[in-house]
């Protein structure tokens, strides 16, 4: 009885701490920035299989993902505006990282293609990166190689130092 008591007590104090908050502590007020995103994360697995992406431990992490070549079709790599939305489009710059293994145009294209900026429609904060993966580019089964994707912002929004490179690595 008395760990139903403290536990109900616990509870009680927890939400009166939490309901005391001032508002202006839960408003974002550091300067904007832009970050990846993996949005694959916390699906379920039947559910990223049937995406193509690997379930494989380790291969997805806030910033990587592993996909299948010959399955993923597209793949999709959010960025984020994290701040206030804006009432324009955005245009966040990116590169590939020259240490890629991965070839666009042998691998994967970006779309559209060549594309070196993605934009953050206005009055939203996601903007997607689309590589469309180029199946049986790769003649082993089991091979992989990797793109690394550099967020690099624009004049007037950096990158999260945080997030401010996403791996995929593409399995055959």
């Amino acid at each position: 009885m008395n760990k139903h008591f403290l536990l109900i007590l616990s509870f009680i104090a927890a939400l009166a701490i939490v309901s005391c908050l001032p508002e202006d502590d839960l408003v974002y007020d550091s300067p904007a920035v832009v970050e990846f995103k993996n949005h694959t994360l916390g699906q379920y697995r039947d559910t990223l299989i049937s995406k193509g992406i690997s379930v494989v431990a380790g291969t997805q992490t806030d910033s990587t993902r592993s996909v299948l070549l010959n399955v993923r079709g597209t793949d999709t790599v959010y960025v984020q505006l994290v701040g206030p939305q804006r009432r324009e489009d955005l245009q966040i710059n990116f590169n590939v990282r020259a240490s890629s293994t991965a070839v666009e145009g042998v691998h994967f294209n970006f779309r559209p293609a060549g594309a070196r900026n993605v934009i953050i429609p206005a009055n939203s904060s996601i903007g997607y990166i689309l590589l469309d993966l180029i199946p049986n580019s790769l003649p082993t089964v089991g091979a992989s190689v990797v793109t690394n994707i550099d967020l690099l912002g624009n004049e007037a929004i950096k990158p999260s130092p945080n997030y401010d490179v996403f791996k995929v690595t593409m399995v055959r």
